[in-house]
C-alpha cells in the first residue's frame, strides 16, 4: 500500500478536486484506491458521489474510541472507497485538533488497519497546511503532493513552508493548478517559487484554467468524462498516468 498525502498552503487550490479526480483516474487504471478525507470541510464526499454531506466520517473515530471508521466507508460507481471527514459542531471541532495533537500517529495507525492488496494507493485529502491533520497526513505519507495555484500569494506562502513540509522523508513534488500560461503575473510567480525550491520538484504535468471543470461538476459529472477534449481532462490524466508510474516505481523499489 502507498499512501499519497494531497496538501495545500492556500486555500482555493483546487486539492480537493485534484484528490478525488486522481482516485476515480486510478481506479479506472484498475487500481484497488482509497480516498481518505482529513478535512473539516467534509465535502470529498460529495465529488465522489454522495448526494449530501456525511454527517458522520473518520473523524468521530478519532473522538470515539469505539466507533469503527470503516463503517463510515462508502464505495462510488468507479469503485473508489471513501471515508469522509464527518460533520462537527464548534465543540466537537476544537476536541478533535486536542486529539490529533495529542495523537500524532493515529492516521497511520488507522490506515494499517485497511485491507488492501500490496499495489493499492491510499489518497488523502489533507486539510491546508499548517494544521495537525495535514501534518499527520504528510507523516503517514510515502508521496505528498503540494497543489498551489500560480498566484503571488500562493506561491510565497508555499515557498515559507516548503522546509518544514519535507521534513518527514516523503517524497514531495509540487503540482500547479489553475495555470494560464498566457497570464504574464502566473508566470512571474512560477519564476519565483522555481528559485525558491529548484525545477525537479515542480511537476510538469500542470493543470490549466479550463471552464469545462466547473461545468462538469455543476452538471455532477467528471470533467474528462463531460469535455474528454478539454484541456483539464487532458491535463488530469497526464497527472494520473504521472501518479501510476511513480506508484509502480515505488512498488518496484520499496
Amino acid at each position: 500500500m502507498t499512501v499519497i498525502a494531497v496538501v495545500s498552503t492556500a486555500g482555493g487550490a483546487g486539492r480537493t478536486t485534484i484528490c478525488s479526480a486522481l482516485a476515480v483516474l486510478l481506479a479506472r487504471r484498475a487500481r484497488q484506491v482509497f480516498a481518505i478525507e482529513l478535512d473539516a470541510q467534509n465535502i470529498l464526499g460529495a465529488y465522489l458521489g454522495l448526494e449530501t454531506l456525511a454527517p458522520r466520517g473518520l473523524v468521530h473515530a478519532l473522538l470515539d474510541s469505539s466507533t469503527d471508521w470503516h463503517a463510515e466507508s462508502f464505495r462510488n460507481d468507479d469503485g473508489v472507497m471513501f471515508v469522509p471527514y464527518g460533520a462537527l459542531d464548534a465543540e466537537q471541532i476544537g476536541a478533535s485538533e486536542a486529539a490529533f495533537a495529542a495523537f500524532p500517529g493515529w492516521l497511520s495507525g488507522a490506515l494499517g488497519d485497511i485491507d488492501q492488496r500490496p499495489d493499492a494507493a491510499v489518497l488523502i485529502d489533507a486539510a491546508r497546511y499548517p494544521s495537525q491533520q495535514a501534518e499527520q497526513a504528510m507523516r503517514a505519507a510515502d508521496l505528498v503532493l503540494c497543489v498551489t495555484t500560480p498566484e503571488p500569494a500562493g506561491c510565497v506562502s508555499l515557498a515559507a513552508s516548503i522546509g518544514p513540509m519535507r521534513r518527514g522523508g516523503a517524497a514531495f513534488f509540487i503540482v500547479v493548478n489553475q495555470l494560464h500560461p498566457t497570464h504574464e503575473m502566473h508566470r512571474d510567480a512560477l519564476a519565483l517559487l522555481r528559485a525558491r525550491v529548484g525545477d525537479g520538484v515542480i511537476l510538469p504535468q500542470r493543470l490549466h484554467r479550463d471552464a469545462a471543470l466547473p461545468d462538469a461538476f455543476a452538471r455532477g459529472a467528471w470533467v474528462f468524462d463531460a469535455a474528454p477534449h478539454a484541456q483539464i481532462s487532458h491535463d488530469l490524466h497526464g497527472l494520473a498516468r504521472w501518479l501510476d508510474g511513480w506508484l509502480s516505481a515505488h512498488a518496484e523499489t520499496g
